[in-house]
């Protein structure tokens, strides 16, 4: 019998769109538990130098969505106030789906971890998900309008 693996991911989580759907289907399928790390309120506006949805919103919006893709699997939502949340307290977690976006984080995490005697995760990384026009899909081009939840161009 195998070892249950416990996956996390982070982010914000404002405007849901394809690449948020792509990170988290993919923790979904490789761990036995997904932790999902969501900006506070503070942390999101420090981090993204505008306002963004209250963390309430974003965390119901995250729940439906799971809840309508048919991901079964255990999973919880935990604040984070810091790039790293859970990850450089809670040992068991196995395995951190990141971006090539986001790749560089995920090593730094794992120096961190391995200087608190805590055993590095694997790092699984996804390519973006990219525009029509080849540019990535964000909440930012979202919320202006430039493209739908699918990097289509907006009418």
């Amino acid at each position: 019998m195998r070892n249950k693996i416990t996956v996390v991911i982070g982010g914000t989580f404002e405007e849901l769109h394809a690449g948020h759907i792509k990170l988290i289907s993919e923790a979904f399928k490789i761990g036995d538990l997904v932790v999902i790390g969501l900006t506070s309120d503070k942390f999101a506006r420090d981090t993204r130098g505008r306002k963004v949805l209250p963390y309430e919103e974003r965390k119901k919006r995250l729940e439906t969505l799971i809840s309508a893709s048919g991901w079964k699997k255990p999973y919880k939502i935990v604040e984070i106030n810091d790039p790293y949340g859970p990850t450089l307290t809670e040992k068991e977690l196995h395995v951190i789906v990141v971006s090539t976006e986001t790749y560089d984080g995920a090593l730094k995490i794992n120096q961190l971890r391995m200087k608190k005697g805590m055993p590095p995760m694997v790092i699984h990384v996804i390519d973006l998900v990219e525009t029509a026009t080849g540019e990535k899909i964000s909440s930012t081009s979202i919320k202006k309008d430039i493209v739908d939840a699918w990097g289509r161009p907006s009418s």
